[in-house]
């Protein structure tokens, strides 16, 4: 492998800041959304070190030691939040860009393969939603452990040593960032197939070591989160996407499947995204659109070995894609089946491959090409990013785009009962339920939607559901609607009593 650098890396890692800054600066006019609220601005661990070692919401600790960060600057502002938010995306395209030139892209199309990954429009719901700063931070460490890695595999000695430490201690700090970077040395090892020469290897150098430690962290992991096994973890799964129609393993597969396809589909095609998606699951084995999944899944597979000699960065490229595919393929099922955000520590791979082919073919035309796209992307990006300026525009946009989510119909309804547009909210709230009697929280926003319209009796209906069913998921919300439940039936008996409905 030819060994690279860059010169003057602090112009361009300027050059990457104010790309970010130019394509996702007017996310600092937005506020909070989605799962802002929940993460930053309702948990206790995030407003000081003290509450920060009582853990009291257990989550990712370098996420929340960045946010105590910003609390402590800026408290409850969203705006300034964002300074770091885009300093990390930022940073991670510059880091790409440092890879690819270490891999021995040259610098033009290093940069075509790390601005693609850094101006796509599937960044925008993890850069314009702060609290998906765990995947910003999961990358971050991961391409410094990666890099790490690289120049230990060219160093000897002590040098050697002390760099292969640090790329653990960068792992363990994506780890704590966020797991899904657990595939990272699946990642490092397909590298070192690839592109490290045998000499220089590192983790290939003892392969049956190799075997150990990895079948050993692999039970560790399986003990660790042994929860996700259960039939329980594999209802709510399901109950997430509406679905009761089976209780075996075959609708995740094939769901599963779905989603590799559906993924490729967003990357060349990044249009109708949307916070929530749902997809039918069945427990027929005739679903075409899994099994274009599944061809495309052995495609993408295929390359990585077919191309290993003849064009090796973009096997690498299609070998980073599936290796951080898989935690969140929802194989082993973890939660949603698919989001954009799962995208992110995937990305870099088809930056990596996109890069390898312009330097394969640098005819002016591609190079063209290649910017027209970006240039298409950014702008998209910017809409993108707009969408998240308030949990009115996201959730307003996300029904039109994707009406078939009950949790987004129902997110859209809480949406119009804030501005007190009722029936455009009950229209939604109704068909969120029709959609999926597992969206216990619909039956709520619908009671309270009919009690502001003076429909007493039909609010008591959904309220008295909504605490049958909330016992779990709402304890605290089911408490006080108990409590009011007596008040609303005097009201209601009293309208009765006057012959009034």
């Amino acid at each position: 492998m030819r060994v690279a650098t860059v010169e003057r890396p602090w112009l361009l890692l300027g050059f990457f800041l104010l790309v970010t800054l130019t394509v996702y600066g007017n996310t600092f006019f937005n506020q909070w959304t989605y799962d802002d609220v929940p993460v930053i601005l309702q948990n206790a661990d995030v407003r000081s070190l003290d509450a920060f070692l009582q853990n009291t919401v257990p989550g990712r600790p370098l996420r929340e030691l960045s946010f105590m960060v910003d609390h402590a600057l800026f408290g409850d502002s969203p705006a300034g939040y964002r300074l770091q938010q885009l300093a990390w995306h930022g940073v991670n395209g510059f880091l790409l860009c440092l890879l690819l030139v270490r891999l021995g892209v040259e610098l033009p199309y290093a940069l075509g393969g790390a601005l693609l990954f850094l101006v796509h429009p599937l960044q925008a719901e993890s850069v314009a939603n702060l609290a998906h700063r765990k995947e910003l931070l999961a990358l971050f460490f991961s391409l410094g452990s990666t890099l790490l890695y690289l120049r230990a595999t060219a160093a000897a000695g002590w040098r050697q040593w002390l760099l292969a430490g640090g790329a653990v201690i960068a792992y363990l700090g994506a780890m704590l960032s966020n797991e899904t970077a657990v595939a990272l040395p699946v990642a490092l090892v397909i590298m070192e197939w690839l592109v490290v020469s045998r000499e220089q290897r590192l983790l290939l150098r003892r392969p049956l070591g190799l075997a150990v430690a990895a079948a050993t962290l692999a039970a560790i992991a399986v003990w660790r989160y042994r929860w996700v096994f259960s039939p329980q973890q594999l209802y709510t799964v399901y109950s997430k996407n509406g679905f009761a129609g089976a209780s075996d393993y075959l609708p995740l597969f094939m769901a599963s499947l779905r989603s590799f396809g559906f993924y490729l589909g967003k990357i060349l095609l990044p249009v109708r995204l949307a916070p929530e998606y749902v997809f039918r699951l069945s427990a027929d084995m005739v679903q075409p659109l899994a099994w274009v999944g599944a061809a495309l899944l052995a495609g993408v597979a295929a390359t990585v070995v077919v191309l290993r000699r003849r064009m090796p960065l973009v096997a690498l490229g299609a070998g980073w894609f599936l290796a951080f595919w898989l935690p969140v393929s929802n194989l082993v099922p973890v939660a949603y089946l698919v989001a954009d955000r799962y995208m992110y520590l995937c990305l870099p791979g088809v930056g990596i491959a996109v890069a390898a082919v312009l330097q394969r073919w640098p005819q002016r035309w591609l190079m063209g090409t290649c910017g027209a796209v970006l240039l298409a992307l950014a702008l998209a990006t910017v809409v993108q990013t707009g969408h998240w300026r308030n949990e009115h525009t996201l959730w307003r946009h996300a029904v039109r785009v994707n009406a078939g989510s009950t949790w987004v119909q129902g997110a859209a309804a809480k949406s119009y009962l804030a501005t007190g547009e009722l029936e455009s909210a009950r229209t939604h709230a109704v068909e969120a339920l029709r959609l999926s009697s597992f969206n216990v929280e619909a039956h709520l926003t619908l009671a309270r939607i009919e009690e502001r319209l003076g429909n007493l009796a039909e609010a008591l209906k959904q309220y008295q559901l909504f605490v049958a069913l909330g016992q779990v998921d709402f304890p605290a919300e089911v408490v006080r609607v108990q409590a009011s439940i007596p008040l609303l039936k005097e009201r209601l008996d009293v309208l009765q009593r006057q012959g009034r409905p």
